[in-house]
């Protein structure tokens, strides 16, 4: 029985080549990075959040916005953010410090997307124009 010839049959020709499949970089290291960069990104988009939505007098209803950002926006952004950044993480390339670098890029680029979403209703009968808080940077898109 002739064994099939693969290029990854050969150790330098997977080097070459590469793998097909993530690395894992350390699953302990990895869940950790994803917990603490993926919870602090998460409750620093909900307290932007809660600023804007101060600044700009929104009303969420019969619930406080406490609350909502509590029970509904703080699971939200954790699940995204933490989902994301393992995502990036793994398959980022075998660079540690490249993957980290991408999964904080795609972080921010999601809980940016997340702020134009949520944080700033245009819907809401709020003060602020476009529902844009006054502090708000210029050059930043909401």
């Amino acid at each position: 029985m002739a064994v099939l010839e693969t290029p990854y049959a050969d150790p330098a020709a997977r080097i070459l080549y590469g793998w097909l499949v993530a690395n894992a970089k350390s699953s302990r290291v990895e869940s950790f990075l994803a917990v603490v960069v993926g919870g602090g990104t998460a409750f620093g988009l909900i307290v932007i959040t809660s600023r804007a939505w101060k600044a700009c007098h929104v009303d969420v209803g019969q619930v406080s916005n406490g609350l909502t950002l509590l029970f509904l926006g703080l699971p939200l952004a954790l699940i995204v953010n933490i989902v994301l950044f393992t995502l990036v993480f793994r398959y980022a390339g075998k660079a540690f410090l490249m993957s980290f670098i991408a999964a904080a890029i795609a972080i921010a680029i999601a809980d940016l997307a997340l702020f134009s979403w949520q944080g700033t209703p245009a819907g809401s009968p709020g003060i602020c124009p476009a529902g844009v808080p006054p502090w708000w940077p210029a050059w930043i898109p909401t």
